[in-house]
């Protein structure tokens, strides 16, 4: 399902979130006819937005959480143009390369094929959240591997307790509470960064370590609403040229840095004391700069 801000759906949504109106209303104030405004609430209604019928109007009278609705809006606030949202797909990052195009949003309640780095399988059950975004930003390829740690920065700072390991994953207590896989797609030159993110939220048993209603009670919505503000205050970050505050706060954050670790790389293992994460976004590992591999806490 594909809403945008233009979307006559979303529309409607918008203004009934805020007050009822009647059908005559909301046909003059969005200039359609009230054949229009009434499919619009019948696709509201089958999308999980309980709207009623009384002498003010329509009113919304509840909402199920995450709603295809709820998704755009928050995406909307945070600066995205679009939003694909899918009760079941096969990967939102795939679904995100098929698009091609920036400043979207995908997001599914359950991934059939969800994937990790180096296609390891991430189980994508209903109660998690499972979300991918598209960015064209004007960095150097150099600098791309900062995005995934921005992300990571954005959820660590959305969990309580947790912590980055680097390159691309959240932990709680050492446990994996969420996994980031960022992929490239288009030219050299521009190209398309597709951020992807899973986050274990009430999905029961996840293979890939911890839920976060083993700890808390929380909704998925507070963590997604979260989440994705704090990417957007982040990633805007990056691009006016704030990337020195934001190492410093992934380096507070990164449970691999000052621990004895093996990376492996494409080029071979690198094993030693991870000391910091440089300028360049990258794991120095006693004195040796690492740029992408698999990081394995020692002790």
């Amino acid at each position: 399902m594909r809403i945008s801000r233009e979307s006559t759906d979303y529309r409607v949504y918008r203004i009934l979130s805020e007050n009822p109106l009647s059908g005559e209303k909301l046909a003059k104030k969005l200039g359609i006819s009230r054949t229009a405004v009434w499919k619009a609430v019948q696709k509201l209604k089958e999308c999980g937005v309980y709207v009623e019928s009384n002498a003010s109007g329509y009113t919304i009278a509840g909402e199920e959480e995450l709603n295809p609705y709820e998704v755009a809006r928050l995406a909307f606030e945070s600066g995205f143009k679009e939003v694909h949202f899918y009760d079941v797909t096969d990967s939102t990052n795939s679904r995100a390369k098929e698009y091609g195009k920036p400043d979207a949003l995908f997001f599914a309640n359950r991934q059939t094929a969800g994937r990790g780095r180096h296609g390891r399988k991430w189980l994508s059950e209903e109660g998690g959240l499972y979300f991918s975004v598209t960015l064209s930003p004007p960095l150097d390829y150099s600098e791309l591997p900062k995005l995934t740690l921005i992300a990571g920065l954005s959820v660590a700072e959305a969990i309580p307790q947790s912590e980055i390991k680097w390159p691309n994953d959240v932990l709680i207590k050492g446990r994996k509470v969420c996994g980031i896989l960022s992929e490239l797609h288009g030219e050299v030159e521009r190209p398309l960064v597709i951020v992807g993110v899973g986050i274990n939220v009430k999905n029961p048993d996840p293979e890939n370590g911890i839920s976060l209603s083993e700890l808390y009670d929380v909704s998925r919505r507070e963590v997604f609403e979260q989440v994705i503000r704090n990417f957007s205050k982040n990633y805007r970050m990056l691009l006016d040229g704030r990337w020195c505050e934001l190492r410093r706060r992934i380096e507070r954050r990164c449970s691999s840095v000052g621990k004895a670790v093996r990376v492996t790389t494409p080029s071979g293992v690198a094993e030693g004391i991870a000391e910091a994460i440089s300028e360049d976004g990258s794991l120095v590992v006693s004195g040796k700069k690492i740029y992408a591999g698999d990081c394995i806490h020692l002790r």
